[in-house]
Parts: structure tokens; C-alpha cells; sequence
């Protein structure tokens, strides 16, 4: 009569370091298979919202949303024009007309999330969270379009509900804010970290800043790697490129001394050697070079030159992670 016999300790030990072997395999096959189905939602999303950008100039003159140009008669909202344009704002506008849904505003990649959280009570009537006529708001108020904002009239702040960087629809670079159909005009996309400098560097490749916004920024996290920034960036004719550099081949901006000669756009740094504007702030509004930011509050009068204070971690201005 036969004896069952067991697994003796070193075909266990086999079988063990069979196992391990194999999850060391998979695991990292499992993450990079994450990372690239967050990517392509995020894709998706980008795309859906640049495509609702477009619907909506087709019935706007060719504009995309300008709250300024909606809310004229303050029912919404008690800022005076262009002010009204801040990145809550232009979004909040679209989700209330049922061109976009507050889910795809958050990135499914998105790296700070103690930050940035889909808005779950969005009023899509009679909105209470700072509208100055609930009755006769034209959006919703009191979704943010950047962390630590406060929305008129609730005293309250906390969450930002957008994930994405757009380009600022004012002075010079407001003619981008439309259907152009251009391919190399971006428009709309991930938001990105801080680099040093604000001319293009003769080697084309840009460092970032040290530190929290920089080296350390969130942004870093949501598609790239521990140094370098990776994303999806929506633009004027439809298309989301999912970019491996802050500065693309196909955007440029004409360089002061560089007569006839293009060199790339950083997307999130305002280059101020572009070609006929002075390399100061004040000159922000003859600019035309591509910079993607979000924007929690515009200023009022002659200092929307300078749209917000654009330091970093002004929450209230013009946001960064």
C-alpha cells in the first residue's frame, strides 16, 4: 500500500521562490498597464471636453465659453467682465448647459487628490453656493476650477473640482480661445509643474525649479516620472496629443534675435523673449506664445495684464501643485 507523501521543504521553498519570481514579473506588467489605461481615459477626457469647446463656439460667434460675454447681467456672479472668467467658471458654464459632466474634470490620473475631488452636489438650478440670483444663475458658482478658492457669498473654501490647465482667454492670446482648427495652438490639457526661467534655454531642454512646485510637483505624478513631465494636451482642431515634454516640436514662438526662426513653446511657462513684447510682466498682453494654467481669480482694471499673481501656491490667483 502506497503512502501519500508530502512537498519535502525544498521542493516548498522551490515552489515559493517559483511564485515570487513570477509576481516580480507581473507586478510591474500590471502597473504599467494601469498607468496606460488612466492615460487613455484621461484622453478621453480631455478630448470630450476640447470637443464640447467646439460645439459651443459653433453657437457663440466661433468663441469658446466666456462667462464675461454670458452673464452680463451679473445673475450669476457680481465680478465685472473679463473677471468673470476664471477656469470654475468657463467649466461651470458648459457643465450647466449640458456640454460636459463634472466627472470628466477630474483626471482618472490625478495625483493630488487631497486637493482635487469631483464636485458631487453640482446645482443644475437655482444654484445656493455663491450665486447672486439663485433663480437666474446661468452656472453654478460654487464648482471650483482650483483648490482653496472661495465661492462668492459662502465664505467657504476647501476642494478644487478640475483637474486640467487651459490658456488664459485674454489680450492677445484670446483669439486661441476659438475654433481655429489649428494643430499646433493647444489649448487645453494636464496642468504641469514650474521651471526655471522664463526664456527658452539654447539647448531646448527645460529644468525645473527645486522644491515644491518644481522638482517635487504633483503634476510630475499625474502621467510622467519623478523628473519629467508627461501629458495630454487638447488642440484647435480636436486632436489630444499625449505629449513627452513641456515643450512640443510642433508649438513655437517667434524668439527676440531670432529673425524668421521658430524655437519650441514651453506650455506652461510664459516665455518673455518672445519677439515684440518687452521681457517684463507688463508686456503679458502683447504675447501670443502657448501657456496652459488654471486660474482661481483675474484682477480688475489695468492689472489684468497680469491676470492673477501668478507666484506659485496662490491659491486664489493662479494655481500651482
Amino acid at each position: 500500500m502506497k503512502k501519500n507523501r508530502g512537498f519535502t521543504l525544498i521542493e516548498l521553498l522551490v515552489v515559493i521562490a517559483i511564485i515570487a519570481l513570477l509576481v516580480g514579473i507581473l507586478l510591474p506588467a500590471l502597473g504599467k498597464a494601469r498607468a496606460s489605461a488612466r492615460q487613455l481615459k484621461c484622453s478621453t477626457q480631455v478630448r470630450g471636453i476640447v470637443q464640447a469647446m467646439v460645439v459651443w463656439a459653433n453657437n457663440n460667434n466661433s468663441k469658446y465659453p466666456l462667462p464675461s460675454e454670458i452673464d452680463t447681467g451679473n445673475q450669476t456672479v457680481t465680478q465685472t467682465g473679463e473677471q468673470k472668467n476664471t477656469t470654475g467658471n468657463i467649466l461651470s458654464l458648459m457643465i450647466f448647459n449640458g456640454n460636459i459632466s463634472t466627472e470628466i474634470c477630474v483626471s482618472p490620473a490625478e495625483s493630488n487628490t487631497g486637493a482635487i475631488a469631483v464636485k458631487k452636489d453640482y446645482a443644475l438650478s437655482n444654484p445656493t453656493g455663491g450665486a447672486n440670483q439663485p433663480s437666474n444663475a446661468l452656472w453654478d458658482p460654487g464648482f471650483m476650477g482650483t483648490p482653496g478658492q472661495t465661492p462668492t457669498g459662502t465664505g467657504q473654501s476647501g476642494q478644487g473640482n478640475n483637474s486640467y490647465a487651459h490658456i488664459p482667454p485674454f489680450y492677445r492670446r484670446k483669439s486661441v480661445w476659438s475654433d481655429t482648427y489649428s494643430s499646433t495652438e493647444a489649448v487645453f490639457g494636464n496642468r504641469g509643474p514650474q521651471f526655471s526661467g522664463t526664456t527658452a534655454p539654447s539647448t531646448g531642454r527645460w529644468a525645473l525649479t527645486s522644491g515644491t512646485y518644481g522638482t517635487a510637483s504633483n503634476t510630475l505624478l499625474i502621467h510622467g516620472g519623478r523628473s519629467t513631465w508627461e501629458g495630454n494636451i487638447g488642440y484647435n482642431d480636436g486632436h489630444v496629443t499625449f505629449e513627452t515634454k513641456p515643450n512640443p516640436d510642433a508649438v513655437t514662438y517667434n524668439k527676440t534675435g531670432t529673425t524668421g526662426t521658430a524655437v519650441s513653446d514651453n506650455l506652461f511657462v510664459d516665455e518673455t523673449d518672445e519677439a515684440g513684447a518687452a521681457p517684463s510682466s507688463q508686456e503679458i498682453s502683447k504675447r501670443t506664445n502657448i501657456v496652459l494654467r488654471l486660474y482661481g481669480s483675474v484682477n480688475a482694471g489695468p492689472d489684468l495684464a497680469n491676470y492673477p499673481n501668478t507666484s506659485p501656491g496662490n491659491t486664489t490667483g493662479c494655481w500651482w501643485d
